[in-house]
C-alpha cells in the first residue's frame, strides 16, 4: 500500500463529458492491478453504471461493494474493508453520492491501516496507511470527493466524523452525465447542500481569501444552474456547473469548515435520520436571519454573489426564493411524518461532536440561543411541510413531470 498518502495536497480534479476515460491511465500511473467499484444499491439498480463497468472490465479484473440503502454506518465500512483487504493491488473507486463516496475513502484508507473503523472515529487512532483511490461523484453537492473528512452513524445511530489526509483521493473526475437520472428532489436537496458549504465556508472563523474565492464562485455558479437543472434534467451545461460548483463547495469547507446549519444539520440527522441536504437546507433557512445579525460585513460578499447588488440582510429571502425556484419542498416528502421535538434537538446541538462547527461559525450560540435556534429549526420545517401538504408545490410538480 502507498505510504505517501496525499501530503495535504489537493487531488487532481477532471471534469467534462468523458472524463471516465481515464481510469485505465489512472490505474496504471498507481500500479494498481485491478478495480474495486464501490456504490450505492440505488445506483446499482439504475442501470446507470453498465457500460461503464463493461468498459472497466476490458482493462482490468474488477470487483465491487454495492452499500445497502441510507447513509454510511460503521458495520458497512467494516464489511467493504474485508472486501478489499483480500485484494491485491486495487484502485478504490468510490462512485454515486455522498454515501459511496465516503465509504470509499474510508475503504481506501482501512486497506493499508489495521483494526475495524470505529477506531478511527473523532481522530481516536491515526491512519497507517492507504490504498489508491479515485472519486466520481454522480450527485452535486456533498463535495466528498475533494475532502479530508468522511461522516457516517456509529451502532447507535448517531452521526460521526473521520478525518485525516489519508482520506484524500488520488483523482477526481466530474462527468456530469452520471447527474442526469438524479431525480429532482435530489438535484434540489444536494444543490443546496452545495451552496451550505460554500456559504458556511466563506463566513466561517477559518475564512480566508484563497476559500473565500473557491466559495464566492460556488455559489455564482449554483445560483445560475440550480433551477435549470432541476426543470431540464439533461441539461449537461448545468449539470457541470452545478458539479463544479460542489466541488470548489467542498475545497472551501475542507480547509474553511461548516456552521450553524451543518450543526443543526447533523443533529436532525442523528434524531430524525433527515439526508444530510434535506437537514441542512432546512437548517440554513431557519437560522441565517439570526446568523446575519450583527455580522452583515461577513454575509455582504456571499449575498452580492448570489445575487449582484444584493446586501447580507436580503440573502434569508434569496435562499428561499433559490430553494422555491428549486422545488425543494418535493424533497421533503417521504419526511411528512417526522414529528420534531425542539428541546431534545437543542441538547443533541450542543453534543461534543457537533461542537466544532457551531465554534467556527461567524456567530456563536450561547445561553438561550440553542433552543432559540432549534425552535426556528422545527418551525421551519412544519411551514415547508404544510406548504407540500396543501399543495403549494403542486406548480412545481407539474412542471417536472
Amino acid at each position: 500500500m502507498r505510504q505517501d498518502y496525499a501530503n495535504g495536497r489537493q487531488a487532481p480534479v477532471f471534469a467534462g463529458p468523458g472524463c471516465l476515460s481515464r481510469l485505465p491511465e489512472l490505474r496504471r500511473q498507481h500500479a494498481a492491478k485491478r478495480y474495486l467499484l464501490i456504490t450505492d444499491a440505488g445506483l446499482e439498480a439504475s442501470g446507470v453504471l453498465a457500460p461503464f463497468v463493461a468498459e472497466l472490465e476490458q482493462d482490468a479484473a474488477l470487483s465491487r461493494f454495492v452499500a445497502p440503502p441510507g447513509e454510511p454506518t460503521v458495520a458497512t465500512v467494516d464489511q467493504a474493508a474485508r472486501v478489499v483487504r483480500e485484494l491485491d493491488a486495487p484502485l478504490v473507486i468510490g462512485i454515486g453520492g455522498g454515501t459511496a463516496l465516503d465509504i470509499a475513502k474510508l475503504v481506501a484508507a482501512l486497506a493499508g491501516s489495521p483494526g475495524q473503523m470505529d477506531q478511527y472515529l473523532l481522530g481516536r487512532s491515526p491512519w497507517c496507511g492507504r490504498a489508491p483511490a479515485v472519486m466520481v461523484p454522480t450527485t452535486s453537492g456533498t463535495g466528498s470527493e475533494v475532502t479530508r473528512t468522511s461522516i457516517l452513524a456509529d451502532d447507535t445511530g448517531r452521526k460521526m466524523w473521520a478525518w485525516g489526509d489519508e482520506l484524500l483521493p488520488d483523482a477526481v473526475l466530474l462527468d456530469p452525465r452520471l447527474t442526469c437520472s438524479l431525480p429532482a428532489p435530489l438535484t434540489a436537496a444536494t444543490g443546496l447542500d452545495a451552496f451550505v458549504h460554500a456559504l458556511e465556508a466563506t463566513t466561517g472563523r477559518n475564512r480566508n481569501r484563497l476559500i473565500e474565492s473557491q466559495a464566492l464562485a460556488a455559489i455564482r455558479l449554483i445560483g445560475a444552474s440550480l433551477p435549470e437543472a432541476v426543470h431540464d434534467p439533461h441539461n449537461l451545461q448545468a449539470r457541470q456547473q452545478l458539479q463544479e460548483a460542489a466541488c470548489l463547495a467542498g475545497m472551501a469547507i475542507d480547509n474553511g469548515g461548516t456552521g450553524i446549519a451543518h450543526n443543526i444539520g447533523h443533529a436532525l440527522g442523528s434524531l430524525y435520520h433527515l439526508p444530510h441536504g434535506v437537514a441542512v437546507a432546512i437548517a440554513v433557512e431557519a437560522t441565517l436571519g439570526w446568523s446575519v445579525t450583527g455580522h452583515e460585513a461577513i454575509f455582504a460578499p456571499s449575498a452580492h454573489a448570489l445575487l449582484p447588488g444584493s446586501g447580507a440582510e436580503e440573502l434569508p429571502a434569496l435562499i428561499r426564493e433559490l430553494a422555491d425556484a428549486s422545488a425543494f419542498d418535493l424533497a421533503l416528502a417521504p419526511f411528512t411524518g417526522v414529528e420534531m421535538d425542539a428541546s431534545r434537538l437543542a441538547e443533541e446541538m450542543r453534543d461534543e461532536a457537533n461542537a466544532p462547527m457551531a465554534n467556527n461559525a461567524a456567530r456563536r450560540p450561547e445561553g438561550d440561543d440553542w433552543q432559540t435556534l432549534a425552535e426556528l429549526t422545527v418551525t421551519s420545517f412544519q411551514r415547508r411541510r404544510q406548504r407540500l401538504q396543501q399543495g403549494s408545490s403542486a406548480e412545481a410538480q407539474e412542471a417536472l413531470a
